[in-house]
C-alpha cells in the first residue's frame, strides 16, 4: 500500500483509481479536442468535478490528501500520431488564479487562454499534488512521463538546470494501466519523449492543494 511517507521521499506512486469504467468513458467521450495535444481548466465540466470529487475522496481515505484539500486544476492530455509531442525536464510551477496575483511571493503573472496564472511560493508548491488518471493504457512505446524520484525535494530549480539534474540523478519511465492513477509532487523532476507507437495515450491531470488558506484565491476549488 501507498504511505505518505514514499511520496515524501520519493515524490511520487502509483495507485489503483476507483473510477467507474463508465466515468473514464465518458471522460474519453467528451474533454478532449480533436487535434489538440490539452486543454486547460477543465474543472467547470461536471463530469471533471466529479472525478475530482471521488479522487480526493479516496486519496484522503488513504491518508495520502488532508481532509481539506481541494482541486485547484485539471487539464486533459492526449498523444496521438497528430499530436506527438515531446516536453523537456521541468517542474510544474504555474498555477491559474482568481485574477491577477498582487501579493509578494506571487511570481511570473501571466494569461494563458483569459485565466490568470502565477508561480505561487514555495511553501504552497510543496503542498500541492498532482493525480494524473490514465484513462488508456501507457506502455513503454507511446510517450510515458519520465520522472526523477526525490528530486522534488530540492526547492525551485532553473530551467537550465533541470536536464542535467536529471540526468545525474536516474529517471524512471511511469507505465501505468487504464484506470491507475499517478500521484507526483509537481516539484519533481519531470519529462515525456514522443511515442515510438503513437496510439491515444489520454490522461485527466487534477492538482490538488492542502487547503491552507492563501492571500490569493484559486481560479477554481473543488
Amino acid at each position: 500500500m501507498v504511505s505518505l511517507e514514499q511520496l515524501r521521499v520519493d515524490g511520487w506512486a502509483l495507485v489503483s483509481a476507483s473510477v467507474a469504467p463508465s466515468a473514464l468513458q465518458e471522460l474519453r467521450d467528451t474533454i478532449f479536442a480533436a487535434g489538440s495535444a490539452g486543454t486547460r481548466c477543465l474543472l467547470d465540466l461536471p463530469e471533471v468535478r466529479s472525478v475530482a470529487v471521488i479522487l480526493k475522496q479516496e486519496l484522503v481515505a488513504a491518508e495520502l490528501l488532508p481532509a481539506a484539500s481541494v482541486a485547484v486544476q485539471a487539464i486533459a492530455f492526449d498523444k496521438t500520431p497528430d499530436t506527438n509531442w515531446k516536453v523537456a525536464w521541468h517542474q510544474d510551477l504555474m498555477f491559474p488564479f482568481a485574477r491577477p496575483v498582487t501579493t509578494q511571493g506571487y511570481d511570473l503573472p501571466s494569461l494563458k487562454d483569459g485565466v490568470d496564472f502565477a508561480r505561487p511560493p514555495l511553501p504552497v508548491l510543496e503542498e500541492m499534488l498532482a493525480v494524473r488518471l490514465h484513462l488508456d493504457d501507457c506502455g513503454a512505446t507511446n510517450g510515458p512521463l519520465r520522472i526523477c524520484p526525490g528530486t522534488h525535494t530540492r526547492g525551485l530549480i532553473p530551467s537550465r538546470e533541470c536536464g542535467p539534474r536529471a540526468a545525474e540523478d536516474g529517471e524512471i519511465a511511469c507505465l501505468a494501466k487504464e484506470g491507475e492513477a499517478l500521484l507526483m509532487r509537481p516539484l519533481l523532476l519531470h519529462a515525456s519523449s514522443q511515442a515510438r507507437a503513437p496510439s491515444h495515450r489520454r490522461v485527466l491531470h487534477f492538482v490538488y492543494h492542502s487547503g491552507t488558506p492563501l492571500p490569493e484565491e484559486w481560479h477554481r476549488r473543488i
